[in-house]
């Protein structure tokens, strides 16, 4: 009965996500004049003057009287006077004289995890499939702890499934990264016929690597299941990745296999993400693959994320 007002409240969370992320402006932290580090190649500058103009590329020049920015299309020297604001950007942020927003989300798939970490302080919250609701925050800045829980049942908090998400970056390289993680659930589960409940811990095991930039990456890894104490013999393998097309969309797919004893399993996905720069929203579609299973084009998925 109270399924239907719950999903529509989640859906329509979601679309205002996606307006939010269409209209969200490009922003990063003012940075004082005498504070800008001249000419320096990994950082392009956008220069806000009093009459509304922005200039975007390096600074070579910062004196009492004036700020020289260059560009490959141009070269301005404007009045110091004149001079509104100044925000820093990494100069992988510019493309063909538009800057791009950082992605928000590199840290995940479409809920998979890529060894890629967040920075200190740094976090997210998000939503995967409209039932499950997560968090997570740079403990370090190669710590990254999350924790979650499903959205339903609503009449009864404590059927719910609750999750936790560490996650430790073992090798941190401009192109490579490399962790090891967990997902450790806690569900409720019949412990014999007459219905009674208990909790039953159950999860993943996992080692991840990553290669790539956060903008466009391909992630592989291996993950061994346990339930209780016993872990699983075979590893559930997942290959993914993100490559940035635009702006504003990503292309994204998580795909899994299983191991059986006499075939491979697993679940397959395709689709987008659309960026902002606090916010990513997924659109996509996925399904479960065996020797006569599978459903094109695929079961939608939502997801979405805000960085904090």
């Amino acid at each position: 009965m109270l399924i239907a007002p719950v999903l529509f409240r989640r859906l329509a969370l979601a679309c205002a996500a996606i307006l939010c992320l269409v209209a969200a402006p490009l922003r990063a932290q003012p940075v004082p004049l005498d504070s800008v580090r001249l000419d320096d190649p990994t950082l392009v500058y956008a220069v806000t003057l009093t009459n509304a103009t922005t200039l975007i590329g390096r600074i070579t020049l910062v004196n009492a009287d004036s700020v020289r920015v260059v560009s490959s299309a141009m070269t301005a020297t404007v009045a110091r006077r004149e001079v509104r604001s100044v925000r820093a950007y990494p100069a992988t942020a510019l493309h063909d004289g538009v800057l791009w927003p950082e992605n928000p989300h590199a840290t995940r798939l479409l809920f998979a995890p890529t060894a890629i970490p967040l920075r200190r302080g740094e976090g997210y919250v998000a939503d995967f499939w409209i039932f499950f609701a997560s968090a997570a925050v740079g403990v370090t800045d190669r710590f990254t702890m999350g924790a979650g829980m499903s959205l339903l049942p609503l009449d009864n908090f404590a059927d719910n499934i609750f999750y936790a998400l560490p996650k430790y970056t073992m090798i941190s390289q401009p192109r490579l990264k490399v962790a090891l993680g967990a997902l450790m659930a806690s569900v409720p589960w019949s412990s014999n016929d007459e219905g009674n409940r208990r909790r039953q811990s159950l999860g993943i095991l996992y080692g991840v690597a990553t290669t790539g930039s956060p903008e466009s990456n391909l992630t592989l890894g291996a993950g061994w299941g346990y339930v209780g104490g016993t872990l699983a013999n075979k590893p559930v393998l997942t290959v993914g990745g993100q490559h940035r097309a635009t702006k504003r969309i990503a292309l994204i797919s998580e795909n899994w296999f299983v191991p059986f004893d006499n075939d491979v399993g697993g679940f397959v996905s395709y689709g987008v993400r659309m960026l902002g720069e606090k916010i990513a929203v997924d659109l996509a579609l996925g399904s479960p693959v065996g020797a006569d299973t599978f459903y094109f084009p695929g079961i939608p998925l939502l997801g979405f994320a805000f960085k904090f």
